[in-house]
């Protein structure tokens, strides 16, 4: 009997990648399974070595390195999860040598690689925007004079963290939106979808995608998330929509086993996919859709499906769960910080962090790394749940000063 479940990438690092963790351990653990981790030499003391029983230093994303690697670790894997992206095609190499459920690496690369999934879901007969990939201003140019009248997103093929997103409004705009980028490396550009954000997230359990939870998300500049809300304010109607194109997008891309975490935006009365991801969602979302279902195990779904037990009972959602990025503005010197340690200490607050101090310079949010704290909350319900999240946000004060010009 498989005794094991293999991490990829396992020296997580953030609050919410070491709480998933948690969260995997503990339901593991439940079932008898044990977690060996596998990671980069150089990150490998930040995995939290209490959580597994054995840690394997790997080239965890270089397929195949990571694959010979694994090749000798002597254990009886019953299944193998990823927590990053850069994670997930290595994951499916290493599951294809070692013979452990999990995706293929076709279905890996088409995940990982924004232009493929579009393809694979437009093929399939889901609403999606026009797409191109495009190399330099020349074409895409080409691409915005053949589907006016915009706007449109720049971003890079297999981006991540919301790096490097362009809004394109005209063809003036083009040569800032390509501006930074590796020269001759392929971005892809698409028509913007306009309308709120949301993210589901679930398990694929016997081939059939479950849905653990619809998050709302919102947005800052540079299109980097600033929060997500569990539930989402979807109707019924819209919730169903999400369903029925979920059991048709994770196919179509070979998504058939493991987690999820797909992007879509809601259009009037339409729903339109977005970035499909073979991992867990991060930002708690896995802890937030167990708080928001109370008695859910998300990673038990996965684990009782590759073990072959009956799948657990979907619970209802009966409360709410939230987080929010905090943002410190405007860019500067970080002076202080005040009413941090009371803020997050109320009992609706089940993880915080603060990822600035005094003394560190603040400057403008362009990916996700660049966000400057956390806070997450439960209730009762989303009006809730979002009143706290005000009310913690509203009493943290940061003191920005001005930097001094460089040489004074």
């Amino acid at each position: 009997m498989p005794t094991a479940v293999l991490v990829m990438g396992c020296g997580l690092r953030s609050g919410h990648g070491r709480d998933q963790i948690r969260l995997l351990h503990e339901q593991a653990r439940r079932r008898g399974l044990d977690l060996i981790g596998a990671e980069k030499p150089a990150n490998l003391s930040f995995a939290d070595a209490s959580r597994f029983s054995a840690l394997v230093p790997c080239e965890v994303e270089d397929s195949a390195a990571a694959a010979a690697t694994m090749k000798s670790v002597d254990a009886d894997f019953a299944g193998v999860l990823a927590f990053r992206d850069l994670c997930v095609e290595p994951l499916a190499e290493v599951a294809r040598t070692l013979g452990i459920p999990a995706i293929s690496p076709a279905a890996a690369r088409t995940t990982r690689n924004k232009d493929l999934s579009r393809d694979r879901l437009r093929e399939a007969g889901l609403p999606q925007p026009a797409a191109a990939l495009v190399r330099d201003v020349a074409e895409a140019r080409e691409f915005l004079d053949a589907t006016p009248p915009g706007p449109w997103i720049i971003k890079p093929r297999d981006g991540m963290g919301s790096a490097q997103i362009a809004l394109v409004r005209s063809a003036a705009d083009l040569e800032q939106a390509f501006d930074g980028r590796p020269q001759g490396s392929p971005a892809l550009i698409e028509e913007f979808v306009p309308g709120p954000e949301f993210s589901a997230d679930g398990v694929v359990v016997g081939g059939v995608p479950v849905i653990t939870a619809l998050a709302q998300k919102s947005t800052g500049p540079s299109f980097v998330e600033t929060g997500h809300r569990i539930p989402a304010d979807l109707s019924d109607a819209q919730t169903a929509l999400v369903d029925a194109q979920m059991k048709v997008a994770l196919p179509a891309v070979g998504l058939t086993r493991g987690p999820f975490h797909v992007e879509f935006w809601t259009n009037g009365t339409g729903v339109v996919l977005g970035e499909i991801h073979a991992r867990p969602g991060g930002a708690f979302i896995p802890t937030m859709a167990e708080y928001a279902r109370p008695g859910l195990e998300m990673y038990g779904l996965y684990l009782d499906d590759v073990l072959g037990r009956p799948a657990q009972a979907l619970p209802p959602t009966t409360r709410s769960a939230g987080m929010r990025h905090l943002i410190v503005r405007p860019p500067g010197r970080l002076a202080s910080v005040s009413g941090w340690d009371e803020a997050v200490s109320v009992d609706q607050c089940v993880a915080s962090g603060l990822l600035v101090g005094p003394g560190d310079r603040i400057g403008p949010v362009t990916w996700s790394a660049d966000r400057h704290g956390f806070v997450v909350v439960e209730g009762a319900s989303g009006a809730e749940v979002d009143a706290g999240l005000d009310r913690i946000e509203s009493s943290i004060g940061f003191e920005v000063t001005e930097e001094e010009p460089p040489g004074r």
